[in-house]
């Protein structure tokens, strides 16, 4: 009998998806020999796959794609592996390459996954759970059909980006070119550690021995960690404002513009769309890792930094009413979009639409952010905190809803031309903003 794609997605959820269940202890279910296991029967032979591999607690989405767009506008033919999606579990794996000067990026297509899973699923029932290695997982199985479609594609090279930490994640089986580490803060505490110093041993362990590795600037116990490891593994370091940097930063409505400079190797006035300081240092880490692997590209950099695009980063979907959907999910990824608001829209008050997974600090979250309104709401994942429950932790005053629907409904009522509807808090409330809103607005 022939299989189609929903009967495909709908054996990928029979196995364990902690993106949806997240009561589970990490060290101990989450386990990198298990991957290998996996990999090895599945007959994947990913040391072939020329990666550049991306940690870190925010950015590392925007990093992945100024990675990939300045790779594939450089020529290549790029992989591009991301976690989790909007709209379409196709979304996590795509195939980017520069055609008649325009980046193309293409999803894995349907067929193709239905494919690859029944090539697997002869192996993957026979071990779907052992004494030794437990259960596998949903993002492991959906990993080894990444690379396994990789690999049929004969790419130049695949950007991979972590789902969870880093040192037990399932693409961590790979030995990558360059290894990039965004900023590190505090999120996913309960799995990762409730230091920062515990956080950062996690990321750090995408660190492979003699594999350069360029970070972010990060806090001095973060710091530590990364260059303990680094010593450890013998690893080339370069980090930002130290090694390399940007400067004359000009952040304007539509665009960003800054200088890089590494030794030689300097830039002036290079664009970006994606919109913050934030973005810049992203770009920056991606210029620093790409030129270790390609060399100097500076025209071909100019072309992909500027025409980089990525959903659900202070991204305007409605203009009357103005709303922005931002995927700003922990402390630090707050304390950016707060600035954001101030850089670029000032005048404006703040109706907040906001959700967030359970295991997440939401009192420190809506801390560091001003807002006028507030609206408590819930989005249809078993991780989604209850907005009633917030409201009691919080002790805010707010509105409350169950639907993000009912959500809009209320910041309407509220709204006129001197607000901004803000929705965040959660890549998975985003994603269903993005349903409602499916058309991106320019401008």
């Amino acid at each position: 009998m022939k299989v189609n794609f929903k009967q495909t997605k709908d054996y990928l959820d029979t196995f364990i998806n902690y993106e949806r269940d997240n009561n589970y202890i990490y060290k101990k279910t989450i386990k990198l020999k298990r991957v290998r296991y996996l990999f090895s029967i599945l007959n994947i032979p990913y040391r072939k796959l020329k990666a550049i591999h991306i940690a870190g607690t925010k950015g590392k989405g925007s990093c992945a794609n100024f990675v990939a767009y300045i790779l594939a506008k450089s020529g290549f033919r790029v992989g591009l592996y991301t976690s989790p999606h909007f709209k379409d579990l196709r979304e996590r794996i795509e195939v980017l390459e520069n055609k008649n000067t325009k980046i193309i990026r293409r999803k894995i297509s349907s067929k193709d996954v239905v494919k690859i899973i029944e090539e697997f699923k002869p192996y993957l029932e026979k071990i779907r759970f052992t004494e030794e290695f437990g259960k596998i997982t949903f993002f492991e199985v959906y990993t080894a059909l990444a690379f396994k479609y990789f690999l049929d594609k004969k790419l130049d090279y695949v950007v991979l980006e972590v789902g969870l930490g880093g040192r037990f994640d399932a693409t961590n089986i790979i030995k990558p070119l360059v290894s990039i580490i965004t900023h590190i803060g505090y999120d996913h505490i309960q799995k990762l550690g409730r230091y920062i110093k515990d956080i950062a041993y996690q990321k750090a362990g995408i660190i492979k021995r003699n594999i350069p590795v360029v970070t972010a600037q990060q806090e001095k116990d973060a710091a530590a960690v990364i260059f303990k490891k680094v010593k450890a593994t013998n690893s080339p370091l370069f980090v930002l404002n130290r090694d390399f940097c940007f400067s004359n930063v000009k952040l304007m409505r539509n665009y960003s513009y800054f200088d890089f400079n590494f030794n030689q190797f300097k830039m002036k006035n290079v664009c970006i769309s994606l919109k913050g300081m934030h973005q810049i240092e992203n770009a920056s880490l991606a210029i620093m890792a790409t030129h270790l692997i390609i060399g100097n590209n500076k025209k071909f950099i100019r072309k992909a930094l500027r025409e980089t695009f990525l959903e659900g980063r202070f991204e305007l979907v409605n203009k009357n009413p103005f709303i922005l959907l931002d995927i700003a999910h922990n402390p630090s990824s707050f304390k950016v979009l707060a600035q954001c608001l101030k850089t670029y829209f000032p005048e404006r008050k703040v109706i907040l639409i906001f959700s967030a997974s359970k295991d997440k600090d939401i009192k420190k979250m809506l801390s560091l952010i001003h807002y006028d309104k507030l609206i408590f709401t819930s989005f249809c994942n078993p991780r989604s905190f209850n907005p009633f429950k917030m409201a009691s932790i919080t002790n805010l005053k707010a509105d409350i809803t169950n639907s993000l629907k009912n959500a809009l409904k209320i910041a309407y009522a509220y709204y006129n031309k001197k607000y901004i509807i803000l929705i965040s808090g959660s890549f998975f409330l985003v994603a269903e903003a993005k349903r409602i809103f499916k058309r991106k607005i320019c401008g």
